[in-house]
């Protein structure tokens, strides 16, 4: 317990000579026992709130022997100054104004990180979001109700805008490394995992829409379904999609995993999930790094390779899909197939 700090505080509002309030003076200085404690917990008397409740007769003690004041006078000071009331809005009551205070140079309240709190209440991204809906958010605002505080001097909004203008989007900024992360001013440990957390929630959100039993209408849907998987690997990823009689998804599989330039892939190794899982037609997609999905030849080979051993162990190969950043390439629907 901070008691120099105690006193310090009491001979600054003391000295600020704020309103004896009628509304204070007419009830018992045990009223505002609740409200002198938080007081005192903003301002940095101790870290615990609990412990100054439990304490304040020996906090309130020490500081009127350092100031030779009754206690009566020192409670209704501090009261005067925290204690809200219907006829006057304190100082520092439940929604404290900093403004108009004259502590704010040791205050703890004051020097710490803003939050989401210190905003009005229309424009607090948590509230507006349940109000609103999240629809309504920006994405900096999304974020910052994720990050949920902010850095020494700002807001979480402003930290998710400096997040957002150093990395351009959600999806440049999911393929951050936490210790990348970590490199940007006010971003510790926890807050980059819980980044990481949210964006592979969502990369597993957008993996949903195929669930097994469900068909893949064409090619776009094949690439709308890993695209969200893939398009920020920086290896590529060879994919086994297994169906059944009726084109319905049964399972998939990924089947090997390649350097930054190519994926070395065998017939064989490609086709055992499939045989193991009795499928009867297979759909294969991989990903290019580099977000151009124009084949190679050794794509071509390979495409070629795979549908001769389909048509030797009776496995259809529906396709072949190449996914790039913003677009793709499907060998079935360029004939190739």
């Amino acid at each position: 317990m901070d008691y120099s700090k105690a006193c310090e505080v009491y001979r600054v509002v003391k000295k600020s000579g704020y309103p004896r309030r009628a509304v204070v003076k007419e009830e018992p200085p045990d009223r505002a026992r609740a409200e002198i404690a938080r007081f005192l917990h903003r301002v940095g008397v101790a870290k615990n709130r609990r412990q100054i409740e439990e304490k304040l007769d020996d906090i309130v003690g020490e500081i009127c022997r350092f100031a030779g004041d009754p206690c009566d006078r020192l409670c209704l000071t501090l009261a005067s100054v925290c204690a809200d009331s219907d006829s006057c809005a304190a100082v520092c009551g439940e929604r404290p104004d900093c403004a108009r205070c004259d502590l704010t140079a040791i205050c703890d309240y004051y020097n710490r990180r803003p939050s989401l709190k210190d905003l009005p209440e229309d424009e607090r991204p948590r509230e507006r979001l349940v109000a609103k809906g999240a629809r309504t958010l920006s994405d900096a605002e999304l974020l910052a109700i994720l990050l949920r505080s902010g850095s020494a001097g700002e807001s979480a909004v402003e930290l998710a805008r400096r997040l957002l203008a150093k990395f351009g989007d959600f999806r440049r900024l999911g393929n951050m490394t936490v210790r990348e992360l970590r490199k940007v001013k006010g971003i510790g440990l926890a807050k980059a995992a819980e980044i990481k957390a949210a964006m592979e929630i969502a990369k597993r959100y957008a993996a949903l829409d195929a669930k097994a039993g469900a068909q893949f209408s064409d090619s776009r849907a094949v690439y709308r379904y890993f695209r969200a998987r893939l398009c920020d690997e920086k290896t590529e990823q060879f994919w086994l999609i297994m169906l059944d009689s009726k084109n319905r998804i049964m399972r998939e599989e990924m089947i090997s995993q390649g350097s930054l330039t190519s994926s070395l892939v065998h017939p064989r190794e490609a086709f055992k999930p499939a045989i193991r899982e009795s499928a009867a037609a297979v759909i294969f997609v991989h990903n290019h790094p580099s977000g151009d999905p124009s084949p190679s030849r050794d794509d071509r080979d390979l495409t070629g390779r795979l549908a001769k051993t389909g048509e030797l162990i009776g496995i259809r190969v529906l396709d072949h899909v190449i996914t790039g950043e913003k677009t793709f390439y499907s060998f079935a629907d360029k004939g190739m197939l």
